[in-house]
């Protein structure tokens, strides 16, 4: 391992990879073993999910590629006060699912989706805008996932990132379409209990490792209040919500809650759980600009 550069074997790096995805692939498996008979549960899984499953879902669906260098980067420019205004924005417009989540719920209890929704109450022509624009998006959000994936296998690992992205899209894409949302539902519930596991090693190691001095703190100037920060708590809040409205794992993880109480205290407990995942990941730039690295 080079010291200046520390990578995971290759070995390692393949071992952890693939039984990673066969792990997943099982669960995958499993739940569509549970779901592939019952087409509501396939494709809508309406009513299947408890609090803290969802709860988790949450969190899933906001984790995502700009946690990795946006995010730390926002920190390193706007500061701590950056840093906490991406973490509220990120978590914030959850509580709109929570206020019109109910509603729809009520007078659209057959449907699943935004789209579905649209189509009944304004026909087809603006039915097919607001799928352009939701495919357009979804494909915009894959391409970054896709480009973050190829490059944390480059930072970390000697392997060409090629090849085991194409097995994590084999993978996924096996999975979802046996076991539908359900499966997609289960999945991201383990993986957000993998990110806890993961985030609780990273920060006892950078507590161990990382110790800034005083004067290093200071002198990056990251600690006082700015003014781009306090613009963050209010343009980013506003950017993500409204783009939150065309990702349609928001809307199937509202109408999968068990009820409304449920998915008040899901949307609850997935705003502290993205506020306190995203900070923590947030804190990790102006560590660096800290550390002087």
């Amino acid at each position: 391992m080079n010291d200046a550069n520390p990578k995971v074997s290759s070995p390692a790096a393949n071992a952890l990879i693939y039984m990673t995805l066969i792990a997943f692939l099982v669960l995958g498996m499993f739940a569509g073993w549970r779901s592939h008979r019952n087409a509501g549960l396939f494709l809508k899984a309406i009513k299947s999910q408890s609090v803290w499953s969802l709860s988790l879902n949450f969190l899933a669906v906001n984790i995502g590629s700009g946690i990795f260098f946006s995010l730390p980067e926002v920190g390193t420019i706007a500061g701590i006060t950056g840093v906490f205004a991406y973490a509220f924005a990120a978590g914030a417009p959850l509580f709109l699912f929570a206020l019109v989540g109910p509603l729809f719920r009520k007078h659209n209890a057959k449907q699943w989706s935004m789209t579905a929704f649209i189509m009944e109450r304004y026909g087809r022509p603006l039915h097919i805008l607001y799928g352009i624009i939701c495919t357009l998006f979804v494909g915009m959000y894959m391409v970054s996932e896709l480009t973050t994936i190829y490059s944390v296998f480059q930072l970390l690992t000697p392997l060409h990132p090629l090849a085991p992205m194409i097995v994590i899209c084999v993978i996924t894409t096996i999975y979802t379409a046996f076991g539908g949302v359900f499966a997609s539902l289960m999945t991201d519930a383990i993986q957000c209990i993998l990110i806890f596991v993961l985030i609780i090693v990273a920060v006892i190691t950078v507590g161990v490792s990382v110790r800034p001095s005083r004067d290093d703190i200071e002198r990056a100037g990251l600690v006082k209040p700015t003014k781009m920060g306090g613009e963050l708590f209010v343009i980013l809040t506003l950017a993500i919500a409204f783009s939150d409205m065309y990702h349609q794992g928001f809307w199937q993880r509202t109408f999968a809650s068990r009820n409304d109480r449920d998915l008040r205290w899901a949307t609850f407990n997935g705003f502290w759980l993205v506020f306190i995942i995203t900070a923590l990941v947030g804190m990790a730039g102006p560590l660096a600009a800290w550390s002087g690295t």
